[in-house]
């Protein structure tokens, strides 16, 4: 069970939230071309489901190494060269996961000073907030889970 949460967790709610989106907009599209109306809250649930999916999309990333990369290059290194230069681009891609947790927590907590609500759901900025540095933890987990495997695989190949 485990195993599967951790293949398919990024997956799911990716899903979910871009079946949130797609509902949201073809909802609006309806309500505009044959009512002439719109649901206040239809803009709003799509723009945030499309940041929410983003940003699992790109812990997704983390944990397939699936970000760009200039592997043409590495792989012409010699081995120890090819550790290296893995090990500093991930290095760099740690501390700046670890700056913008830093900073989107102070961000969050900013928010739980004041009270400002989403004009069309009507929920508290805050909590909607939440999300993003829960994504940078999550982006952080994946990224040490990828060395916690390659140390338990003895170090072979490249952790790519």
């Amino acid at each position: 069970m485990l195993s599967r949460l951790d293949r398919y967790f990024e997956e799911i709610l990716c899903t979910f939230f871009l079946c949130m989106v797609v509902g949201s907009v073809l909802m609006q599209v309806v309500l505009r071309f044959f009512f002439h109306s719109a649901a206040a809250w239809a803009e709003e649930t799509a723009v945030y489901g499309m940041i929410f999916a983003v940003y699992l999309g790109a812990a997704m990333a983390v944990r397939d190494r699936a970000h760009i990369r200039i592997t043409l290059l590495v792989s012409r290194l010699p081995r120890s060269l090819q550790i290296c230069s893995v090990v500093l681009a991930d290095a760099l891609w740690l501390g700046f996961l670890i700056f913008m947790i830093v900073q989107t927590v102070t961000y969050t907590q900013l928010l739980f000073q004041v009270t400002y609500q989403t004009p069309g759901l009507g929920i508290e900025q805050r909590w909607v907030q939440m999300f993003i540095p829960i994504a940078f933890c999550l982006m952080l987990f994946r990224m040490l889970q990828v060395y916690w495997r390659w140390r338990a695989d003895n170090w072979k190949g490249l952790p790519l």
